[in-house]
């Protein structure tokens, strides 16, 4: 019994010394809900986006819905001129999850469905389908003031092409004949590369 009551004081002691200490890690801003909107795709893509996090000490949640994007021609590809390809997405959604480094800044990953609408050849040909993505990135916050909760979250990631639900492609080419019996191709993979993201952000409770 002795030795029990000694574990028990043992285990009592260090939980109260774990406790002590425990402030001194907490990161700023833990345990604090945030809402943003990305910039890039009002002024480059249209449309609109909205995103929400948690973040915890040490981890960071999210989920962000983009809707009416469209892509411009001037980055396009040489192939996409070639088919006149105009190209919709609808919307896009997913969540994430990452790690917070410091206070300000975290590695993270994000899962994305795609709806995408693409007309090719001025109308001979018209694709409407989901596509998957996942993109590993870095996310670095800062504050307009001490005493405010608004800020600009800047972001790059790498959207890497999971798949697509378009059956019988040649990998990630969907190959059709045109109105003059030409074997044409698209490549179905538009969602993936680089990105770089800014985003208007408010934390709630941000001082608190």
């Amino acid at each position: 019994m002795k030795v029990f009551n000694l574990i028990l004081l043992c285990f009592c002691a260090a939980f109260a010394s774990a406790q002590d200490r425990t402030p001194k890690n907490i990161k700023p801003f833990s345990n604090k809900f945030t809402l943003g909107t990305d910039l890039v795709q009002p002024f480059f893509l249209g449309g609109f986006n909205i995103n929400a996090t948690y973040t915890t000490n040490n981890f960071i949640f999210d989920w962000s819905h983009g809707v009416g994007l469209s892509l411009p021609d001037n980055i396009l590809t040489d192939e996409q001129e070639a088919l006149d390809a105009e190209i919709e997405i609808v919307w896009t959604t997913g969540p994430g999850v990452g790690y917070r480094l410091t206070k300000n800044l975290d590695a993270r990953v994000d899962f994305k469905i795609h709806r995408n609408e693409v007309d090719l050849l001025k109308g001979e040909q018209f694709l409407d389908y989901n596509s998957y993505t996942a993109g590993p990135g870095v996310f670095y916050r800062f504050y307009l003031g001490k005493n405010t909760g608004f800020g600009l979250e800047l972001s790059v990631r790498y959207w890497f092409e999971l798949g697509n639900e378009l059956d019988n492609l040649d990998g990630s080419d969907f190959e059709f004949t045109d109105s003059n019996g030409n074997s044409r191709s698209f490549d179905t993979n538009i969602n993936g590369g680089i990105g770089a993201n800014i985003a208007l952000i408010y934390t709630f409770g941000k001082n608190k």
